[in-house]
């Protein structure tokens, strides 16, 4: 009699131990996240699947132009963390990509602050990109005006 009570306490014990009964915290993370779960949270937004990154996304890197830029116009786009440098032959311009006012629904934005302050007659520009390599920017053009240039490129680096 004496040996079966013993089982039953080692089996109980045993049962306790194996499904993590004991007075444990279960509501505290886990220190050691598994291999899998750190791998994910480390992915970087251009590791995502085409359909899931934004247009910024899609577009940083660096782009050249399709057409022999005139003295006001852009040869090389570089976009990277939603920031742009242009650069033509008279033109050295940086600024920020921003979401359309709707996104996802609406084309980012750029405005660009040139050196000299001559942006070349661009003003306002939305930027459209056809797959992952072509890359276009429709610009406002001047206050008052019928609307200004449109710069297309090609990528050339990511």
């Amino acid at each position: 009699m004496r040996k079966a009570a013993y089982m039953v306490v080692t089996t109980v014990v045993a049962g306790l131990v194996l499904s993590g009964c004991g007075g444990g915290d279960d509501t505290k993370a886990d220190p050691k996240p598994s291999g899998a779960t750190t791998a994910a949270g480390q992915k970087s937004p251009s590791s995502k699947p085409p359909a899931e990154r934004t247009l910024i996304e899609r577009a940083a890197g660096s782009w050249k132009s399709i057409v022999t830029a005139d003295d006001n116009g852009l040869e090389t786009l570089t976009i990277a963390d939603g920031k742009v440098t242009a650069k033509g032959p008279k033109l050295d311009c940086t600024g920020p990509l921003k979401e359309g006012r709707k996104a996802g629904e609406e084309p980012p934005t750029l405005t660009l602050t040139c050196k000299g302050g001559d942006d070349g007659g661009r003003g306002v520009g939305t930027l459209k990109m056809k797959g992952d390599d072509k890359l276009a920017i429709g610009w406002a053009g001047p206050e008052g005006g019928y609307g200004g240039p449109v710069d297309s490129f090609r990528r050339v680096g990511g």
